[in-house]
């Protein structure tokens, strides 16, 4: 009888059911994007710089691109630290054939002429150059053009030179730097950070934590600790990261309310059908069981849907300095988000079930 239910509702009422079916595909594919855009954001500039793990050191600014800190401030606080890995970087957005990208910094153990410059693989097939050609380099900063020999490749979408080359663009004198990475162990860090001035107990001491080194007075500083490097620098469009967390728990409320109310009008829709077959003698409980089956259908086929628009519809997806800002979400994070509306949705067919039919 269960099956004979279940199929005459798919059979009566399959208009009807097409309706819950692409109304929970948006849904579900909205919570992805939104979720999957508010990761994203969160992690704009690790993204641009291509940082990932370890301590990071840097200043307050607008944005590490025009943050500065001095060699001699860190060092000066590090140099009684052992088992640290310390490296410097400067970074300053350039423009190349009217386009913005990164100048960065290159390793201490790479060794380039002083006119050399790295191209990332990426960068150098959008711009259409090779090994041995010349670009024109235009500082933003200075407004000073420089002719450089791209020597080789990198990784990324960025440039790469020497140091002392990538001073003379951003327009600043040698021993300053945008940003340090310190690598460690757990307790190395701790140590680093508590010469900083910050405390260490704040955070876990895994992934990667940003130090911002705010002045206060002469030869005088205050730490301030972040989870993350974007973190550090929403806050100067009136950003915090709790209010773009907020943003996102409010996309999976919104879309969990939207299965749950969705659930009681299609229910709504078909009491007639549920009616009909309690006159002939089918149980209450048979018939929620119908529901379930067919809200869990529903939900397979609609979050089915939802995740291959996820996957192949880049509807939302910005270019900023090469990083490629578009929603980002790990596999489990879908799959928890499709639980939770597949749940509320199902709930909300069993409540219509209680309340429409006696």
């Amino acid at each position: 009888m269960l099956l004979v239910v279940f199929k005459t509702l798919l059979l009566t009422k399959t208009r009807l059911l097409v309706y819950p079916v692409l109304v929970l595909a948006v849904l579900g594919w909205l919570s992805l994007v939104g979720l999957g855009l508010v990761n994203s954001l969160l992690w704009l500039y690790e993204g641009v710089l291509g940082v990932s793990e370890g301590l990071v050191i840097t200043s307050r600014g607008f944005s590490p691109l025009t943050a500065l800190v001095h060699y001699s401030e860190i060092e000066s606080r590090l140099s009684n630290i052992s088992d640290i890995v310390v490296e410097y970087y400067l970074v300053t957005p350039v423009l190349v054939n009217g386009e913005l990208v990164i100048l960065k910094s290159t390793n201490a153990s790479v060794n380039l002429s002083s006119n050399c410059v790295l191209v990332g693989v990426e960068l150098a097939r959008e711009l259409g150059v090779t090994s041995g050609d010349y670009m024109l380099v235009s500082s933003v900063f200075t407004g000073e053009v420089y002719c450089l020999e791209i020597c080789g490749y990198t990784s990324g979408y960025v440039l790469e030179a020497p140091y002392d080359l990538v001073a003379r663009i951003r327009g600043v004198t040698p021993g300053y730097y945008s940003y340090v990475v310190v690598r460690g162990s757990s307790e190395a860090l701790s140590r680093v950070i508590e010469a900083l001035g910050g405390r260490p107990g704040e955070f876990r001491l895994a992934g990667l934590i940003t130090v911002v080194l705010t002045r206060i007075g002469d030869n005088r500083t205050r730490a301030l600790l972040y989870r993350a490097l974007t973190e550090a620098y929403i806050t100067n469009f009136g950003l915090q990261r709790d209010y773009v967390l907020y943003f996102a728990y409010t996309v999976i409320v919104a879309g969990v309310l939207g299965s749950l109310i969705l659930g009681l009008d299609v229910t709504r829709r078909v009491r007639s059908v549920l009616g009909v077959f309690r006159l002939m003698g089918v149980s209450k409980r048979a018939l929620t069981v119908v529901t379930t089956l067919l809200g869990l259908t529903v939900s397979s086929v609609a979050y089915s849907t939802s995740l291959l628009l996820y996957m192949h519809l880049e509807f939302f997806t910005l270019s900023v300095l090469g990083y490629t800002l578009k929603p980002i979400l790990t596999l489990e994070v879908a799959l928890l988000v499709f639980s939770a509306l597949t749940l509320l949705h199902t709930l909300g067919l069993l409540l219509g079930v209680y309340r429409e039919v006696e």
